[in-house]
Formats: structure tokens, C-alpha cells, sequence
């Protein structure tokens, strides 16, 4: 698999423009990058279209690792790594999926589930090694923080709900995700170990929202869902939810923040996906338009920013920019997903 050298990344400030680097993709699959952190360690999954032979890498010193599997697996997909190269994310056993951590000197560990669940899967690691995901069985999944020598602790639901997940935690140790409320509706959950789980609502007239990361500053992102159209939202404590507005009217939905409150996702039309950077000082921006014109690439969504302004986005090589593209789609001008590290112009 191709790979970039990633180094200690310098701090920049108010990066206007990106120059690209493709990570790459195996022959005839896909490479698609979850995350990366202030180290310049990026993560996430590589193989075959459809998670067919599919293993979990972390790309780092200028060296691809394969993760690999779980015990009777074949499966493996990671989904963030924190600054001390630390890994989460889910692999299949011989009869589940299961989430797992994984550093250098333990290899993979399989963090297992609730007494009588059968599957688990694991979306954020902290700096500490606290780990948040759901656990899943024959009832509905239920949101897990998880800790070395305690193991899994359930974060309970909404007041009248019955299924949560927990996609972000942050260094203080609050958690987010997305929980059903007593009407069956899912909204965006904030929890603390001194509050438990608090309801951050959705924007005015939506009927459903989620919450998928959390700065250590507190500051929250996610999605709110209406009829026909989904808002990337930012929520404080003292501001409340935010709507960040959209590319030309569309579904946005914001994946990842940074320390610096800098903010990055996908803008969403017919049969289009756009990249998209949003800034307090810029307000939303489609990434596409911040890259080089003969870059040869489509960016489709921005997965991570780190504290320094790198971004990782998914994409596809092409010189054909005149139709629409979303990465699962079959028309000739779609090739295999590839990742791309964005880097900020001085």
C-alpha cells in the first residue's frame, strides 16, 4: 500500500489553502483514514470494497501496520488513535464483532462486551486510554466507557429511552453520542460522571440529532436531522446548539473538531458528497475549492483535524470533475476510495 511519511506536524494559523497528499489505496480496493492525531499517526481501514478482507492500519514514521484481527477473524477497522499511538475501533471474532484496543507493546485486545451481549464496537480512545463505544446483544445497544482494570460501565440512556451509543470522549472524560428519548425519538447526548446523561436536544423544528466528537475545551459537534435535511450543529454549555450552515443549501453533517474549535465533515446533495472546513472566522468552506485545481481529486468528506490544521479527507482520483460523485457509486469516473492528507499553506 502506498503510504505518506507523517511527521511531528507544526501549529499553523488560519491555513487559507491545502497542498495534497494520497495516501493511497491497495489494487483494485480502498483506503479510507478515520483519524489522526497531533503525532502525525493517521488510522483506519484498507482492503476491498464492502470490507472484504479488510484490515485495520495505523500509518506512522513513514511505516503502514497492519493491526490485524481478532482471534478466528478476518475483519478489523479502526477508528481513532490518541497521542500516545493508542488505537480503538472493531474486529470480528469467529462469531461477532467486537471492540478492541490495540499499542505496540500489548498488540490487539479484544475489550469484549456486557455480561450476556454478543457484540461490542469501540469509536473513541482518550489520552488516557478511557475508551467509549455501545455494547449490543439481544436487547438494544447501550453507550460503554471502558477502563484498564475496570473494564466496561454502562452510561445508561435518556430518561425514558432504551438505546444509546457513545461516539467521543474527550480528556476530562465527557462522553457524547446519540441516545432515544421517551417518544423513540434519538437525540445527542452530553455525559460526565457528575451528571450522567444530559439531552442537548436538536435544532429548532428537527426531529432527531447526534453528537459524534467533543473538544477538550467542551465544545460539542454533530448532526441534526430534520424532514428532508441534515445541519452540522456546534453546542456549548452556555450558547447551546449552533446550526454552522451548509454548501449551497445542502445536508451537512460535522464529523470532527480540533482543539483550536476549527471543525471538518461532508456537504451532502444528489448523488454528490463534498469535504467541507468550517471555521469561526470562515464560516463553512467546501474543501474541494481550497486545493490546488490540478489535483486530480474529488474530496467527498473531511473524517479528522488535528490541533495543528492537518485534515484527513476521503476522495477519488479523477480528471473527470464534471458529474457528481459519491464513492459507492458505478460510474466510470468513481475509482477506488482513496485518503488524502490535506496540509495547511502558509
Amino acid at each position: 500500500m502506498p503510504v505518506v511519511l507523517l511527521f511531528a506536524l507544526p501549529t499553523t494559523l488560519g491555513a487559507q489553502s491545502y497542498s495534497v497528499i494520497d495516501i493511497g489505496a491497495l489494487p483494485g480496493g480502498n483506503t479510507v483514514s478515520t483519524r489522526i492525531n497531533q503525532a502525525g499517526q493517521a488510522v483506519g481501514k484498507s482492503g476491498k470494497k464492502y470490507g472484504v478482507k479488510t484490515h485495520a492500519f495505523v500509518l506512522s514514521g513513514g511505516k503502514a501496520v497492519d493491526i490485524g484481527t481478532l482471534p478466528g477473524g478476518e475483519y478489523s477497522s479502526a477508528s481513532d488513535v490518541n497521542t500516545t499511538g493508542t488505537v480503538v475501533g472493531e474486529a470480528n471474532t469467529d462469531t461477532n464483532i467486537h471492540a478492541f484496543l490495540w499499542d505496540e507493546k500489548g498488540g490487539l485486545q479484544d475489550l469484549g462486551t456486557f455480561p450476556g451481549d454478543t457484540g461490542s464496537r469501540a469509536f473513541a480512545v482518550s489520552d488516557s486510554d478511557e475508551v467509549v463505544g455501545y455494547s449490543s446483544g439481544a436487547h438494544p445497544p447501550i453507550a460503554f466507557l471502558w477502563k484498564k482494570n475496570k473494564g466496561m460501565t454502562s452510561l445508561g440512556t435518556l430518561p425514558g429511552g432504551d438505546t444509546s451509543e457513545a461516539y467521543g470522549i474527550n480528556n476530562p472524560g465527557t462522553v457524547v453520542g446519540v441516545a432515544s428519548t421517551q417518544s423513540g425519538a434519538k437525540h445527542a447526548f452530553v455525559w460526565t460522571a457528575k451528571d450522567g446523561m444530559q439531552d442537548i436536544g436538536t435544532l429548532p423544528g428537527d426531529i432527531a440529532s447526534e453528537a459524534r466528537k467533543i473538544s477538550t475545551t467542551g465544545i460539542v459537534i454533530g448532526s441534526s436531522i430534520g424532514t428532508n435535511v441534515t445541519h452540522a450543529f456546534l453546542w456549548t454549555a452556555d450558547g447551546g446548539m449552533q446550526d454552522i450552515g451548509t454548501l449551497n443549501g445542502d445536508s451537512t453533517s460535522a464529523l470532527d473538531i480540533n482543539n483550536k474549535g476549527e471543525i471538518v465533515g461532508t456537504s451532502n446533495a444528489s448523488m454528490s458528497g463534498h469535504a467541507f472546513y468550517w471555521s469561526a472566522a470562515t464560516g463553512i468552506q467546501d474543501l474541494n475549492t481550497l486545493i490546488p485545481a490540478d489535483s486530480g481529486v474529488i474530496l467527498t468528506s473531511a473524517t479528522s483535524i488535528n490541533n495543528a490544521g492537518w485534515i484527513l479527507a476521503l476522495g477519488a482520483v479523477t480528471t473527470d470533475k464534471s458529474q457528481p460523485l459519491q464513492l459507492d457509486d458505478t460510474h466510470h469516473h468513481a475509482g477506488p476510495a482513496h485518503s488524502f492528507l490535506l496540509q495547511p499553506g502558509r
